[in-house]
């Protein structure tokens, strides 16, 4: 495992978000999902109570000490600090997603909690084939990144002259962050005719072409049909 080169600032930040898994000393983070750093930038905000007064501590993230994580805690035995949510391609450089522990160290004290990282994407496999009568699996990623909670999936197929063909429910997106992979079904659900076709997905029923000014979480593919 890779050290952790994100950095932690000592910083006050408000309370709420996802209970530790600890007696005694409690660790929180302020949601359960975070955006990967390819995507944008996302701050953890951790919190702390119930440790020794004025006793050095140390976060620890998958098993090795945060860069910069390391404290006091104050007279009443809290702690507070926060930090860019690390990448996934820190696990694995094939990581789509992943959830990571985190533990803050305090003598007898190690209370650990955990968030997930995500990034924004859309895929299917196999990946080679014709177009028009090939059958994938979809894999969708990070569709939850806005907070909704088991948000649904639909596919706009977007024909070559910009105009949408189609719209199709995928299913529900689950887990902490959006995670949905589908059952093997036709990459068209109809035919297509010639040419490059846009294929975007988001939580919309009815087609709105996604912009990066976009209000709503959106990915787009191309696929080229001969």
């Amino acid at each position: 495992m890779r050290s952790r080169s994100v950095a932690f600032f000592m910083t006050l930040v408000a309370t709420g978000g996802t209970a530790a898994e600890a007696r005694g000393a409690e660790i929180r983070v302020n949601r359960s999902c975070f955006a990967d750093p390819s995507d944008r930038a996302d701050t953890v905000e951790l919190t702390g109570s119930g440790f020794t007064p004025n006793a050095a501590y140390q976060v620890v993230l998958d098993g090795q000490p945060l860069t910069g994580g390391n404290g006091r805690t104050d007279a009443g035995g809290n702690m507070s600090g926060r930090f860019t949510a690390p990448g996934v391609r820190t696990v694995s450089p094939i990581a789509r997603q992943h959830t990571f522990r985190l533990s803050v160290q305090e003598g007898a004290n190690q209370p650990v909690t955990r968030f997930t990282v995500s990034r924004l994407l859309a895929s299917f496999r196999p990946a080679t084939g014709d177009p028009s009568t090939l059958r994938v699996r979809f894999s969708l990623y990070g569709f939850s990144l806005q907070g909704a909670t088991r948000p649904p999936v639909f596919l706009h197929y977007v024909g070559p002259t910009g105009r949408v063909a189609r719209t199709v429910r995928l299913g529900t997106a689950a887990r902490a962050c959006g995670f949905l992979r589908t059952t093997r079904r036709r990459l068209f659900a109809f035919t297509p005719r010639r040419g490059t076709w846009r294929l975007q997905f988001d939580s919309r029923k009815r087609y709105t072409p996604g912009t990066p000014r976009s209000s709503f979480l959106f990915y787009t593919m191309g696929v080229k049909v001969k």
